[in-house]
């Protein structure tokens, strides 16, 4: 018997270029990958060789969603698309009542972004819905424990460089969901404090420090996002003081993660989230497990705390206090 049906929104190599590996991935875990969506006609014959040759699927694809949901027999969608066109999608889904997986950010652009989202996530919640983010980082903890045994479960500090191709506001919706969701999984429950926000002149690298709370911990937080052209993209992980480089190997995109002396293998962290997603995907629609919506409600939260400091930024590399946060 074949394992719940999700459809592929977003499946070409374009801008982000996950469409084709999610596909693989998600089919590798046990669910059935029937169908794509693009935006274009022009593009369905373009998708589905890519899906072909980068997954080994041949799934029927469609340039519009409406024709896509009356014909297949869906339990879920999956999200790849720009993230200005998620909120969009999100209604149709909670619609349809379709489970989903969503890139990150959940939702952006525009005003009362906080608002809009708990809205999405309320209208699939009510319908008992799935919904989880493409947050792939909290994957690497058990590679980071392996390299620093001794490091604490719960950390004083944390900090974090990535590199995203973006610049100005929109690194932060590209990268600010990978730190917050690895705190969250390594203190639930928690909130941001004290956020403060500074960034170059021309935006290609942002700054970012707050404190993340949650009963008697508080971890000091800060994230150095840096403009990145090459490939692979720089990235490291350090709690307390133990920093962990992130190494891709090519061809081949093997990862490891260093410490300068040691390393040690790292299971691609997309991979292993995917899995994770299939198996939470089949226990709710075998009526096992029920969706717990909160911890990505509690993330949105942090994002437009985060974004207010930013927006409220004199420009220049000067750090300006975000006044009040989340409650």
């Amino acid at each position: 018997m074949s394992g719940p049906r999700i459809g592929i929104v977003g499946a070409r190599r374009v801008r982000q270029g996950l469409g084709p590996f999610v596909a693989r991935e998600l089919a590798a875990a046990g669910l059935a990958v029937p169908c794509f969506l693009v935006t274009r006609a022009e593009h369905v014959d373009l998708a589905a060789r890519e899906l072909r040759e980068w997954a080994g699927l041949q799934p029927r694809g469609y340039a519009s969603l409406d024709e896509m949901l009356g014909r297949e027999q869906l339990d879920a969608l999956a999200i790849l698309s720009p993230s200005e066109s998620h909120e969009g999608y999100l209604a149709i889904a909670a619609e349809a009542g379709l489970h989903v997986l969503c890139e990150k950010p959940l939702l952006w652009g525009g005003s009362q972004l906080l608002q809009r989202a708990h809205q999405r996530i309320e209208a699939l919640r009510r319908r008992g819905l799935l919904l989880v983010e493409n947050c792939q980082w909290p994957q690497v903890l058990e590679s980071y424990r392996a390299l620093f045994p001794a490091a604490p479960r719960v950390p004083r500090r944390f900090a974090m460089h990535l590199a995203p191709s973006s610049r100005g506001r929109q690194i932060l919706g590209d990268c600010l969901p990978h730190p917050l969701s690895l705190l969250q999984a390594l203190v639930p429950q928690g909130r941001v404090e004290a956020a403060e926000v500074g960034a170059s002149p021309d935006g290609s690298r942002v700054e970012v420090r707050f404190d993340f709370v949650a009963g008697s911990h508080r971890i000091r937080s800060a994230l150095d996002l840096r403009q990145g052209h090459g490939v692979p993209r720089s990235a490291w992980l350090e709690l307390d003081g133990l920093r962990a480089q992130r190494r891709i190997r090519l061809p081949g995109y093997r990862m490891s993660l260093a410490d300068g002396r040691r390393s040690v293998p790292l299971p691609d962290p997309l991979a292993c989230h995917l899995r994770a997603f299939a198996r939470q995907l089949q226990a709710v629609c075998g009526g096992t497990a029920a969706p717990d919506p909160e911890p990505l409600a509690r993330r949105m939260a942090m994002l437009e705390t985060l974004l207010v400091a930013y927006d409220r930024l004199e420009r220049g590399g000067v750090f300006a206090p975000a006044q009040g946060g989340e409650s």
